[in-house]
């Protein structure tokens, strides 16, 4: 349905809504095709937006203003120590014109909450989960509101609207300011460590690490949240696009790497790792892609993390199964290997619990994990925070999705500070992965405006 909706439309439905299936109840409304939560993200300060979840070229969008409720994930343990608070929060069906539509929550988890946060990550905590006061839904086939009980009429009333209203083009609209880089990668640190971990692993004291490492942007003028997410939607649609705000700062990326997701007892997961760049022309292309197929040094890389997913898996799931041979996911300025494993869930198993036994995969962490957090514990001086961590959401039937926190980004006024890394094994060139992880910085450092 193509009509717009009016405040008085919108007041007239929720005290209809409200007085059929009780003050107390969340609520589900529909809402025309007019109606639009993305644009809810083109100022998402000035809409009360907390957190937001994409993947464009599914159409699949939430926006989730205000708070409703909150569970802070406990320093040192995991996303699944939040089960039980999660399921009991949104576990009950509302009423509405889809009274099956559960609530959702959105949120994300620290790389490793068993270490304390430093700047920019003070504000973001071990981890958390936000039960929107008002959450915005689009599947790429309806729109719809998910209300819960606190949420004021006149409020959703004015979001409608705002989400109706023509916006400019933000994709192709000059950032205010230009960003330099302010601080850079360490390149020496970076060589320097790239062959220290590259010789252990020849040595046979670990298979691979992940080395990341991290550079900070600066303009004269607060970085537009909303371009740099037009920018990413138009240019990364295969991707899963976020945001995650805590005070005056916002979490943001587009992530090429799902963790995993739960659906109606089916479970995926995504195995990436190995990368090169993309060709200049289709035969280029072409040829750097069968490059990295051939590449034994990334095959190893590729197939240690399918290996650990698989293990991993393999207690709460039945019929789990992946391909032999791994595919090219291409992205605008980078190329994966990429194995997709499936199956379905044995009775009991929720999203969290998934996340709770993925999290952190060799392909952001290293293999065996817990020598590999000793080795980047070792070689990174900053916080990773939330880069690489757990960021999606969940409903109430245990359902959701979780991606991995890469190419991404803390936004604070006029500075971003921006995180990429690359695994490292035995035959890497440090030069070679210092391009690598340039390349990495791209997407953000672009859409931010650099």
């Amino acid at each position: 349905m193509a009509t717009e909706l009016d405040a008085g439309d919108v007041l007239a439905r929720v005290e209809a809504a409200r007085r059929k299936s009780g003050t107390d109840a969340f609520l589900s409304l529909t809402l025309p095709d007019s109606c639009d939560p993305r644009r809810l993200l083109d100022d998402p300060q000035a809409a009360g937006v907390v957190a937001s979840y994409e993947r464009p070229a599914l159409g699949l969008a939430m926006v989730a203003v205000g708070e409703a409720g909150r569970i802070e994930a406990p320093w040192g343990a995991g996303p699944g120590a939040v089960g039980a608070q999660a399921r009991a929060l949104v576990g009950r069906p509302g009423g509405g014109d889809l009274p099956g539509l559960r609530p959702r929550l959105l949120g994300g988890f620290r790389f490793n909450a068993a270490v304390p946060s430093k700047a920019p990550w003070d504000a973001f905590g071990a981890g958390w989960l936000v039960l929107p006061r008002v959450l915005f839904l689009a599947t790429g086939e309806s729109n719809a509101l998910i209300l819960a009980p606190s949420a004021q009429a006149n409020d959703v009333a004015a979001l409608v609207e705002r989400a109706q209203r023509t916006t400019a083009n933000l994709e192709a609209t000059p950032s205010a300011t230009a960003l330099r880089v302010e601080v850079p990668v360490n390149r020496e640190d970076w060589l320097s460590s790239v062959a220290e971990i590259a010789s252990e692993v020849r040595a046979g004291l670990y298979e691979k690490a992940v080395l990341a490492s991290t550079q900070t942007l600066a303009g004269d003028a607060p970085i537009s949240i909303g371009r740099a997410l037009a920018r990413l939607r138009a240019n990364y649609p295969d991707c899963h696009l976020f945001t995650m705000t805590s005070g005056d700062s916002t979490f943001l990326g587009a992530s090429p790497e799902l963790l995993v997701s739960l659906t109606q007892g089916r479970v995926r997961a995504l195995g990436l790792a190995g990368s090169t760049r993309r060709g200049g022309d289709p035969e280029e292309d072409e040829r750097l892609g069968a490059a990295l197929l051939e590449s034994a040094k990334n095959r190893i890389e590729h197939e240690t993390v399918v290996r650990a997913i698989r293990e991993r898996l393999d207690g709460a799931t039945e019929d789990l199964v992946a391909p032999n041979q791994p595919q090219l996911r291409r992205l605008r300025n980078i190329q994966h290997l990429s194995t997709e494993i499936s199956g379905r869930v044995r009775p009991g198993v929720d999203i969290l619990d998934l996340v709770q036994r993925l999290h952190p995969t060799p392909a952001v962490c290293g293999w065996p994990a817990e020598r590999a957090r000793e080795v980047i514990t070792q070689h990174e001086t900053f916080d990773r925070g939330w880069y690489a961590g757990p960021v999606g959401w969940m409903d109430g039937a245990g359902d959701g999705e979780f991606a991995v926190g890469l190419r991404s980004a803390v936004v604070r006024g006029p500075r971003a500070w921006l995180f990429a890394g690359n695994g490292i094994m035995g035959d890497s060139v440090p030069q070679q992965e210092f391009d690598e992880v340039q390349l990495k910085y791209r997407p953000l450092s672009e859409a931010l405006g650099a």
